[in-house]
């Protein structure tokens, strides 16, 4: 399986669904796909997924066992920091659609956030800019 930016955010909406055979639909999606290929778009999923580990690991152990790898320890049900996920990323190659995806969606937590803290969220904007000169914008 071949996915870019755009399936990734289905897949992402279908592990964040109440209905869990959208989780079940997007897994059996996951086993075809290639994980060195696609290390990135998977690491993002599992962490903005809202999925249980147990539940990947039962689903998808292919790609559990890579992401694992590709952060050189294992998830364990542990909550991916966002340091260690980028990092693990940029050490794996991942592609730039995957690291400005899992930027965009670190920059809409972290908005949200500021946003639960009172700070007028809607009165400033984030841009990330990725080495080769895309950006991913926020507001």
């Amino acid at each position: 399986m071949i996915f870019n930016k755009e399936e990734t955010k289905n897949l992402l909406n279908m592990l964040r669904s109440a209905d869990k055979d959208n989780a079940t639909i997007a897994f059996e999606s996951l086993k075809k796909v290639n994980v060195e290929d696609y290390i990135g778009e998977l690491i993002t999923l599992y962490k903005f997924g809202n999925t249980e580990y147990t539940l990947w690991k039962l689903e998808c152990p292919q790609c559990t066992k890579a992401i694992g790898n590709a952060l050189s320890d294992t998830t364990d049900g542990h909550q991916l920091s966002t340091g260690a996920c980028l990092s693990a990323m940029t050490t794996n190659k991942a592609s730039n659609q995957s690291i400005e995806l899992f930027m965009e969606l670190f920059t809409e937590n972290m908005i949200g956030f500021l946003g639960q803290m009172g700070y007028p969220a809607d009165k400033f904007e984030i841009n990330i800019k990725l080495k080769d000169g895309q950006t991913a914008e926020s507001k």
